[in-house]
């Protein structure tokens, strides 16, 4: 049984390296954010010819969830896994993100909603990518 439990501590030890590893990548993270919202804004394209009746459902759906009891739920198991991460590694790397994505989802619903409804949300979202590669290095 203690052998099994040093295993897996150590199993848990790499992948909270492997993982720090990738965040204090800033290029990584910028791509990373740079391709969600690029897919986000063909989502948005998708539903351009539809009159945005679906993609207004869809959005009110998704709103919903991210501010209603799945995204507390989804928030609380982020914090427990994020502080037990602190815990066990001693870093609040994943912590700050988890805390970052809670953030994120509760208010940043919310704001794609009201921006990718107004006439320009196309153009903001395209502008936020190309500055988003800029940044990065890829164009």
């Amino acid at each position: 049984m203690e052998a099994t439990m040093q295993s897996t501590a150590m199993r848990y030890q790499l992948f909270m390296e492997k993982v720090n590893g990738l965040l204090s990548n800033k290029k990584v993270v910028i791509a990373v954010v740079s391709l969600f919202i690029t897919a986000l804004a063909m989502l948005v394209m998708a539903h351009a010819g539809t009159g945005g009746a679906s993609f207004k459902d869809i959005a009110k759906r998704i709103e919903g969830w991210a501010q209603g009891d799945l995204g507390l739920t989804i928030v609380a198991g982020g914090l427990i896994f994020g502080v037990a991460s602190m815990v066990f590694t001693g870093r609040g790397t994943v912590l700050a993100v988890v805390v970052g994505g809670a953030v994120a989802l509760y208010y940043g619903i919310p704001v794609l909603v009201s921006i990718f409804s107004a006439t320009g949300g196309a153009s903001v979202a395209k502008t936020l990518v190309v500055h988003g590669a800029h940044m990065t290095g890829l164009l």
